[in-house]
């Protein structure tokens, strides 16, 4: 058995924006934190916990207590549970995502998993409200680590475990973001990137040798996945 660990912003789910919105106000109305520089790529760990531990360290000289990760958890969440009800627009699914989940967890000789560096709370809320049937899916969060390699590798081995696998014959990461190339790259594992225009660009420039744009061509995703490499 083959499995594809996916990402979820960007490349599930078209949630980045109302996510960094939501999350950059969550902090203000906590702590009080105005003056959050949102490139998420200058963080040493690109994750929800990652990110806000950095932040407290710049601002107060320490790190964050687990009660006050779970504050700034609990107010992100309600705000994005608020932001998706008022403009369900501003999360929906990356065409063809359904379909492709869809079909490919009905597959004989292909399985999958989901590594996300958002919270679990607000990315089973972002499955949801965009339809995606991906809950029951094996997962880890940044709940689970700060660390990207941390949350993919801790994906595979929950996938080992619901799939009854000691080991799979071919593991590919999915994802739209330089810190997914990154981290495929550092666990050896082949990836294939999402997105279009200046996005892929950025991917192709980070080391990821195929890109596509969405799943809506499932025929050429599963063309993909059998030839994709390991980043260069």
């Amino acid at each position: 058995m083959q499995l594809v660990i996916f990402d979820l912003d960007g490349t599930l789910t078209r949630t980045t924006r109302v996510d960094e919105v939501c999350y950059m106000r969550a902090l203000r109305d906590e702590f009080g934190v105005t003056s959050i520089d949102n490139d998420w790529l200058q963080y040493t760990q690109a994750t929800d916990s990652g990110i806000a531990v950095e932040i407290f360290q710049n601002h107060f000289g320490r790190s964050p207590s687990d009660e006050e990760i779970e504050r700034v958890k609990h107010r992100f969440v309600a705000l994005l549970a608020q932001a998706i009800e008022e403009r369900p627009e501003s999360c929906t699914q990356v065409e063809g995502a359904a379909a492709a989940l869809e079909r490919l967890t009905a597959h004989p000789h292909w399985a999958a998993a989901l590594a996300t560096g958002s919270w679990q709370a607000s990315a089973l809320l972002k499955l949801s409200a965009a339809k995606l049937e991906a809950a029951h899916l094996p997962a880890a969060f940044a709940d689970d680590s700060m660390s990207r390699d941390g949350i993919v590798t801790l994906a595979l081995q929950r996938a080992r475990l619901r799939y009854g696998q000691e080991t799979f014959s071919r593991v590919v990461c999915v994802g739209d973001a330089p810190w997914d190339v990154r981290t495929a790259r550092r666990l050896k594992f082949p990836l294939l990137g999402v997105g279009a225009g200046r996005r892929a660009e950025l991917l192709r420039h980070e080391g990821a040798g195929e890109v596509l744009p969405d799943f809506s061509d499932f025929d050429a995703f599963l063309r993909t996945l059998e030839k994709v490499d390991v980043p260069r």
